[in-house]
């Protein structure tokens, strides 16, 4: 099943971009150069850059409630399985889709 997301959502304006990408950066415990995040023209770059930078690292505690709740929301409850692993680009597609809404 794929879990990428296929567009951001065309009203958002330049705050709203900037609220986005600071909701990742605090989900995700990651900081986002803005020369990276001015390049984000789809949620599949959102997920690509977010898989590259988060390889190896675990979710943190708020990733892993989110991860839980969005499991249950999304039907999905492989989400919240192997939370003590490293992020799975599943994992990190659900969350930029739950961001997105």
């Amino acid at each position: 099943m794929a879990y990428d997301v296929q567009v951001i959502p065309p009203a958002m304006d330049s705050l709203d971009f900037i609220e986005m990408v600071m909701g990742f950066e605090e989900i995700f415990g990651v900081t986002i150069p803005d020369k990276d995040a001015e390049r984000f023209g789809s949620p599949k770059e959102i997920v690509d850059w977010l898989e590259l930078h988060l390889r190896n690292q675990r979710p943190n505690k708020e990733a892993i409630v989110l991860l839980q709740g969005v499991g249950v929301v999304q039907q999905h409850p492989e989400l919240a399985e192997g939370l003590n692993g490293p992020w799975r680009r599943e994992q990190i597609a659900a969350i930029v889709r739950e961001i997105l809404k």
